[in-house]
């Protein structure tokens, strides 16, 4: 099933659906893919502003009735008019279609660092096996600067130091909506982390020096924009876990 499919598809998921066999495999696809997540979780929350709306909405008592009887069969012998739309059915229509339009109009842009942050808590949450493991950082970062994807996103590590000890563990270099993704698995004592790195200009609408902590259930994520680079640090806990040594 190719994307405009899939979010066709999705267009039509409720909440309620998530054990119907007929999303299964788009939920499959949503877990896996990062553009597709933070696509499915604009949808989610836009159709959650809708339905609540729609709540506030009063409806009249006579309503049920009126389109009961705007379907209702008339004897074929005998004429009958086709009913007009009841005036307070017409009223709810024009009241939806004008929060549709205000709602994509009004509501604020999302912020690329945060759709950012969001997609990594969801793969780090789902982590694939890496492609290279050492408990050896001076290995680790050799490996790292040896991929073409990393020399694409213009990072060089330095030789780390040894004070560093294991805090580089391993890497895999991935492709995100066709741009390189260089992750690097850290350890802090007892605690992990995941620090993704990719190249600033390959995300639309980001400004340089940014920076902003995402949480989410028990994951914690910190993006920031510096010198034509985006990092993500990501790990389980709370803002104040993220205190790991970097390795550049």
């Amino acid at each position: 099933m190719d994307k405009v499919s899939l979010k066709l598809l999705l267009e039509s998921y409720r909440p309620q659906d998530a054990d119907d066999p007929l999303f299964a495999e788009a939920l499959r696809e949503v877990a896996a893919d990062p553009e597709l997540a933070a696509w499915f979780a604009d949808m989610q929350r836009f159709d959650a502003v809708i339905s609540a709306k729609i709540q506030d909405v009063p409806v009249p008592s006579d309503l049920k009735d009126h389109i009961l009887l705007g379907y209702r069969v008339a004897p074929s012998i005998i004429p009958f008019p086709r009913p007009r739309l009841p005036a307070a059915l017409a009223a709810i229509a024009a009241m939806l279609v004008l929060g549709l339009f205000s709602w994509h109009w009004l509501a604020p842009a999302p912020r690329p660092m945060n759709l950012l942050a969001q997609q990594a808590i969801s793969f780090s949450d789902k982590m694939p096996p890496l492609q290279f493991v050492c408990f050896n950082a001076s290995s680790v970062a050799n490996w790292i600067n040896r991929q073409p994807g990393a020399q694409q996103v213009g990072l060089q590590l330095p030789p780390p130091p040894a004070s560093m000890g294991m805090g580089m563990i391993g890497s895999s270099v991935v492709n995100w909506n066709g741009h390189p993704v260089v992750m690097i698995c850290l350890q802090n004592g007892k605690q992990m982390a995941m620090l993704y790195v990719l190249k600033a200009s390959d995300i639309a609408d980001l400004q340089e020096g940014t920076t902003e902590t995402v949480q989410k259930a028990d994951w914690v994520v910190r993006a920031s924009s510096s010198h034509g680079q985006v990092r993500l640090l990501a790990t389980k806990g709370r803002p104040e876990d993220l205190n790991f040594p970097m390795p550049f």
